[in-house]
């Protein structure tokens, strides 16, 4: 009878001890999360203000029926803005536990390439386009600022 007790007594005692274990497994998780960057944060603001500088300029000085928005005028902004991405990019990619951020600068600089290429392709860009990029591009550095932002947050909380 005894012997049954202790069995018992150690079965509880296990029970509640895998209870515990998996309770602080779910209920407590440890989230690593980048510094916040300052200078990053910075550059992102920068190049979001060149990108939409670039388009309104394009948009209000220009129109596609006069060859006024052929890709060589502006093909030196394309690529000083591409240069500015892959600044952005690289200083992601260093920082470590930087992956969501880092794939957020890849998804901008590949749209930029893309939408270089079509505007090189068809040689102008419309009205319609210019504004879908500027919103497209508008998205994507506003989510680089809201994941550096809540770096900022995850480091220093509001008290």
């Amino acid at each position: 009878m005894k012997n049954l007790i202790t069995k018992t007594r150690s079965s509880r005692q296990l029970l509640a001890l895998l209870l515990v274990a998996t309770l602080a497994m779910y209920g407590c998780r440890v989230t690593f999360v980048p510094e916040y960057d300052s200078a990053l944060a910075a550059d992102i603001e920068e190049t979001a203000r060149q990108v939409d500088r670039f388009y309104l300029m394009m948009l209000e000085t220009t129109s596609a029926e006069d060859n006024g928005r052929a890709f060589e005028v502006f093909a030196p902004e394309y690529v000083d803005i591409e240069v500015m991405l892959n600044s952005l990019l690289n200083q992601n990619k260093i920082k470590p536990l930087n992956q969501n951020s880092t794939r957020i600068a890849e998804i901008t600089l590949e749209l930029w390439q893309k939408y270089k290429e079509e505007h090189r392709t068809d040689n102008t860009l419309s009205d319609g386009l210019i504004k879908l990029n500027r919103k497209t591009f508008s998205d994507l550095f506003y989510a680089m600022q809201v994941a550096e932002k809540g770096k900022e947050l995850a480091t220093n909380p509001p008290k």
